[in-house]
């Protein structure tokens, strides 16, 4: 550990994850409310078809972006974690690696959709724009890696909404002046250069700023090495989540990936996405603390593999029931969804549980294990799509993905197992799926009444029902409560 690391007063752990989660939570929450408002309205003006052509782009280009990268900025920000004085050593020869890097990336995105498909062209054109973000990615993914590593989730979950914000209005500007998808991908990129400045802004605000121009020519083939397993995480959950849009682009209509992208990316990875903050928020904090004290992060991983399961299996228990209502907020053309989304929502607690424990490896030191474990994933991923949607097209792929998901989350549980040992306490967890069944139970009978209200009168059964049945040790509730009674304060 350097001088600098032992110098510096110790941080809170639980201090800092807290803020950081209430921030992205808060974030996320407020995103995910206008982004959903914002698809409604996007699969509205664009149809099915046109949805499902958008969904393609942002696939195909989303599999080649990880080439952009291959990891290194996710080693960047573990080693700021670390170590801050990182940021001086690496910061510019990361910016020269992306920009070299977004060279190739972009040469091979455009040319192989040319090559090897037979999409429409603006398809191609629209995967043309989108490359333009590569290079502007080059510094702004390092300067995000200064802030995730400095612990400054708070900070970066603010500028994530913004970024989206802008995003929405843009894009909402375009489609209302009749313009195509092909405008939605080029508002997504108008957006980069302004967070390019805020970053930088920010940065310099908090005494963060950028070191001076430095090139250590060197070091690039052990940053390129160090942040390997780093990148095969990425490109394996990019096969995870985008080889599906990929397939069905050969084998079904563009309608058809419209209804799997409404109730998988729309929905599905949306809903997801709200837990993500806590994900984020623990991988710089607690590689600080396995830096200075390993057995620090043990207690984490049982705490927050029991709040996975109390977060996610009511959404899927509940979201499965009322499946057709939800897709109803759309518009008609899109209730074929309703069957896709009843299915896929039982995918949220693996991803919630895989997705974790991928940053739990990291902040361990574990990430070549968890690189393994998302390469068998984007394999599995691959084969399964390969297999199931010539056969049985939509349903195929929902089917892949949950598979694929299950064996990730198994991977996952039995890894920890050996790192962790014993101490889950499935008994207590037993009693969350009980409450859960009792929930569902009680929207079922009450299907036929608003959706709001069923989730409103759903909660009012399910968070009573966890807390007197015992889920959750005398010792976790009184954390609970402090934390709340803390905030309430704080609220004053």
């Amino acid at each position: 550990m350097s001088e600098a690391t032992t110098d510096t007063p110790r941080r809170s752990a639980g201090r800092t994850i807290a803020r950081n989660t209430i921030f992205g939570i808060g974030a996320q929450l407020v995103l995910r409310i206008a982004t959903f408002t914002f698809q409604v309205l996007v699969v509205r003006a664009l149809g099915g078809h046109e949805y499902g052509q958008y969904n393609i782009v942002i696939a195909w280009a989303g599999i080649f972006s990880v080439l952009g990268d291959l990891g290194i900025t996710q080693y960047l920000a573990r080693e700021i974690a670390r170590d801050p004085s990182k940021s001086d050593e690496l910061f510019w020869d990361t910016v020269v690696l992306r920009f070299f890097l977004g060279i190739f990336c972009s040469v091979a995105t455009v040319g192989s959709a040319i090559i090897f498909t037979d999409y429409s062209r603006e398809i191609i054109i629209a995967i043309a724009i989108y490359t333009s973000s590569y290079f502007l990615q080059v510094i702004l993914a390092p300067m995000d890696s200064v802030l995730r590593g400095n612990e400054r989730l708070d900070i970066v979950s603010i500028f994530g909404v913004i970024s989206q914000i802008l995003n929405m209005v843009l894009g909402g500007l375009f489609l209302f002046l009749g313009l195509d998808f092909v405008w939605l991908v080029i508002a997504s990129v108008i957006t980069l250069p302004i967070m390019i400045a805020l970053n930088f802004w920010a940065i310099r605000r908090n005494h963060l700023q950028p070191p001076r121009f430095k090139i250590n020519r060197a070091m690039w083939w052990s940053v390129i090495r160090y942040g390997i397993p780093f990148g095969i995480t990425q490109l394996s959950l990019s096969l995870a989540f985008r080889v599906d849009t990929i397939v069905l682009s050969r084998y079904v209509s563009d309608y058809d990936i419209g209804l799997y992208n409404v109730a998988y990316v729309n929905l599905t990875l949306t809903l997801v996405l709200l837990a993500q903050s806590f994900n984020q928020s623990i991988t710089p904090t607690l590689s600080r603390e396995y830096a200075q004290n390993p057995d620090a992060v043990l207690p984490w991983y049982y705490q927050a593999v029991k709040m996975m399961l109390f977060l996610g299996l009511p959404i899927a228990v509940g979201g499965m029931l009322t499946a057709d209502k939800i897709i109803g907020l759309y518009q008609s053309e899109i209730a074929p969804a309703g069957l896709l989304l009843a299915m896929l929502v039982w995918d949220i607690p693996l991803v919630l549980y895989h997705s974790f424990c991928g940053n739990m490896a990291v902040s361990v030191k574990r990430e070549g294990a968890a690189a393994r474990i998302y390469s068998t994933m984007g394999i599995l991923n691959l084969i399964l799509n390969l297999l199931l949607i010539p056969r049985f097209g939509v349903i195929g792929a929902v089917f892949a993905t949950i598979i694929t998901d299950l064996m990730g989350a198994a991977q996952f549980y039995f890894l920890f197992r050996h790192v962790f040992g014993a101490g889950l306490g499935f008994t207590r967890l037993i009693r969350i799926v009980i409450a859960a069944a009792i929930m569902g139970a009680a929207a079922f009978v009450l299907r036929d009444l608003n959706f709001f209200l069923i989730v409103a009168i759903s909660a009012a059964i399910y968070l009573p029902t966890v807390w007197f049945l015992g889920a959750f040790a005398p010792e976790e509730k009184s954390q609970l409560l402090n934390f709340v009674t803390r905030r309430l304060h704080l609220a004053r």
